[in-house]
């Protein structure tokens, strides 16, 4: 419903705070799961995607480097 006195809709809270969620989540290298899986059906659809848990992993290693490929954690 849009505010009876001015011009602007009405302000979706829980709208905002997903997208304010997506912006902390990519400034700490955490992108978002749903647009993982969203561009893994468009562009890679005969690949299996990560699962949740798989996916944090992933990023998580690539983010700081704790996997075994990089030779153990990293911060920058």
């Amino acid at each position: 419903m849009d505010c009876p006195n001015c011009v602007l809709p009405r302000l979706d809270l829980s709208r905002l705070a997903a997208r304010l969620r997506e912006g902390a989540n990519l400034m700490v290298g955490q992108p978002d799961y749903e647009t993982y899986l969203a561009h893994r059906a468009k562009f890679h659809p005969d690949e299996i995607p990560m699962n949740p848990t798989e996916f944090f992993r992933n990023r998580e290693n690539r983010r700081f480097g704790g996997g075994v490929e990089t030779g153990g954690f990293r911060c920058c």
